[in-house]
């Protein structure tokens, strides 16, 4: 072999060497875990490691598709490698730019802009309205949203950089803050993607700051002297004014974080206190009892806060305090914003009140039990003699505090935590007793909301205070709730109706008439009534002659098994003669019969023209009819008094609306 043709051999082996050896380099070096070698490269890789883009190389996202590019990919490669070993990477932080391109090309997000509306957290996002058009006339990329400003999370949206665009105010552009453009309607009336139903908002018509104040936090401002990060070119600081031009090189041309040059600005719902009333500047600590129920902590002897559920949602105060209120002395007057019953079912609908006037007149009932509590306590420490009354004293001024706070302060800012700050109260007027030795035992003050066994009382504290009529007899939440620890489930439904009555006779009764010889009279007062005798609605009511006779309710309602039941018919053939089961259903046919022609005449009357007496007169049949239907026996306990009570009735109404006034 001649040393011409060994020496191209030679040359071309290692011209194939070569090639092999790039061949293998660029494929080695085209991989993501190549980007890891350099050791300050690991926070970054980490982070891909873990994102959404995992599966996709380094170089496919940072540098757009083509020849070109790849050649390129490999030449700022080697150029990186240069900056580690020379150690010229330590001068600044990593950076590099994603094309947009890189994102839409086929495969990837090439339909990214056909979609439309995405999810992003609870909002909704269009691509289509911020890529495609100027936001504030400002071309965008992608990399605008999707950046890694905060390390570990690989090319994620950041709420910030929203916020500075939607919330920025400008001189040349307005502000994209309308809540609708991100917080769609139907997303807010839907449970399923919001805790309260927003419908009565939208249909009265309410601005989302009605409730919801200062929910922007900061201005996106860009100090100066930010740009001495990056610049300190004098031609170019003196461009600072020119915004278009910022914007331009840094978002589009050049991916530049927004919060390297402008201020955070926050978006939240905000549980500040002081943040959300509106009248501390004039009104200085004028509201604090308010504000410390409100915020559901400052009170003495309870350590856990509880806030208010609407602090917590940031509603301001002028979310409740809608009605307008003009007062003043002889300097100046002027428009208070106060709240009234109504206001609650502005937002939550009709019927809605009825929970305040139950918080009001719990409330008033425990005030004045411990009221009276605390005077006893005070006059015994006062007149004790004992080494502890100073502690005792203490004690004293801790009540009163948190009895004061209830009292100026309403109840109805936070029932909840008025209710736990009267129990500490009593709690520590119990220890201050104690502490001088005092004979004097007060009565059981109120439950803790730990011990009322219903989530209901989250809404309805101090529902045990409420007596309410059911069937016509007096009903005492105490008893039920806290004494025999009923769950509101049992006589409620959320089902078809939120709390829907849904308790009967029959289920009260499984627990009521365990005890036969329970007195009956102690719930039907108005079954007493008619069968004993006596005034129902300025009626004066004979006994039935069956009392006369000293029968006992036992003696038509008790059954051979010895359990109180309903009595009917077959019962009377006990004591009296076959007949009487004709003459038990002639009665009450003969009663019912009357009740549905009152009921159809009063229907008539109320639509004529009727004096102020005949209103009233209509009003007192309505009172008595209603008893007669609440006595429930169709008039067995006293036939011939019901009977002539009805049929007078009926010839009183026959007059009705026949008199001149009413031709």
């Amino acid at each position: 072999m001649n040393k011409k043709k060994k020496k191209r051999i030679i040359i071309l082996a290692i011209a194939g060497f070569v090639l092999i050896l790039s061949i293998g380099s660029i494929e080695y070096t085209s991989h993501s875990y190549f980007c890891s070698s350099c050791h300050y490269m690991k926070p970054f890789y980490r982070s891909w490691e873990t994102s959404s883009h995992s599966h996709v190389e380094c170089n496919t996202c940072h540098y757009p598709p083509g020849l070109r590019s790849k050649l390129r990919a490999k030449v700022e490669g080697i150029l990186q490698v240069g900056r580690y070993w020379t150690k010229l990477y330590l001068k600044s932080k990593p950076w590099a730019e994603i094309p947009d391109e890189a994102c839409l090309r086929e495969g990837c997000h090439d339909k990214r802009l056909l979609e439309g509306q995405v999810k992003f957290d609870k909002i909704v996002f269009d691509h289509k309205i911020h890529f495609s058009d100027l936001k504030r006339g400002k071309q965008l990329r992608c990399t605008s949203c999707h950046s890694q400003i905060v390390q570990g999370e690989h090319i994620t949206v950041t709420n910030s950089t929203c916020f500075i665009c939607h919330f920025k105010e400008s001189e040349h552009y307005p502000q994209i803050s309308e809540c609708s453009h991100c917080h769609h309607r139907e997303d807010l009336v839907s449970e399923k993607t919001s805790k309260y139903n927003h419908s009565l908002v939208f249909d009265n018509g309410f601005k989302c700051d009605k409730c919801h104040s200062q929910t922007i936090i900061g201005d996106g401002e860009v100090p100066r002297e930010n740009c001495y990060k990056c610049h300190w070119e004098t031609d170019r600081l003196n461009k600072y004014d020119d915004t278009d031009l910022m914007h331009s090189t840094h978002i589009f041309s050049h991916k530049i974080e927004c919060n390297q040059c402008h201020l955070d600005i926050q978006h939240k719902i905000v549980k500040d206190i002081e943040a959300i009333s509106d009248c501390q500047t004039c009104h200085t600590d004028y509201h604090k009892a308010q504000k410390i129920l409100f915020a559901g902590e400052g009170g003495k002897g309870q350590a856990h806060p509880m806030p208010n559920i609407m602090l917590e949602k940031g509603l301001s105060c002028k979310g409740c305090h809608i009605f307008h209120e003009e007062t003043g002395g002889r300097i100046i007057k002027s428009e208070t914003f106060i709240s009234k019953a109504r206001a609650c079912e502005s937002c939550h609908g009709r019927g809605f009140s009825r929970i305040l006037e139950d918080w009001e007149i719990s409330t008033e009932k425990k005030l004045n039990k411990i009221k009276t509590i605390f005077t006893r306590v005070r006059q015994e420490i006062v007149q004790t003699k004992k080494p502890n009354k100073e502690k005792a004293k203490s004690l004293l001024d801790e009540a009163a505090f948190n009895i004061d706070i209830v009292e100026r302060g309403k109840s109805v800012h936070n029932m909840t935590y008025s209710l736990e700050l009267l129990r500490a109260s009593y709690v520590n007027l119990v220890k201050a007793l104690r502490l001088i030795s005092s004979s004097y035992k007060p009565e059981i003050f109120l439950a803790s909301a730990k011990e009322v066994p219903t989530q209901c009382s989250n809404c309805h504290a101090g529902i045990e205070e409420i007596n309410t009529q059911i069937f016509g007899l007096d009903f005492p939440h105490k008893k039920h709730l806290i004494e025999q620890k009923i769950q509101c489930s049992t006589c409620h439904s959320n089902v078809r109706k939120h709390g829907e009555f849904i308790a009967t006779k029959k289920s009260c009764a499984v627990c009521h008439h365990k005890e036969p010889e329970k007195d009956c009279t102690i719930c039907h007062q108005i079954q007493k009534t008619f069968y004993q005798g006596g005034q129902l609605n300025g009626q004066k009511i004979p006994e039935d002659i069956m009392f006369e006779a000293e029968v006992e309710c036992t003696g038509c309602h008790l059954s051979p098994q010895n359990q109180i039941y309903r009595s009917d018919r077959n019962k009377c053939v006990d004591c009296h003669e076959e007949d009487y089961s004709d003459i038990f259903l002639e009665w009450q046919k003969s009663v019912k019969d009357l009740i549905r022609s009152l009921k159809t005449s009063l229907k008539e009357r109320k639509k004529l023209s009727l004096s102020k007496e005949e209103k009233a007169q209509l009003l007192d049949i309505e009172k008595s009819l209603k008893n007669v239907e609440l006595d429930g026996s169709s008039g067995i306990h006293n036939y011939l008094t019901i009977e002539e009570i009805l049929t007078n009735f009926k010839k009183t109404l026959e007059p009705f609306g026949k008199n001149p006034l009413n031709e």
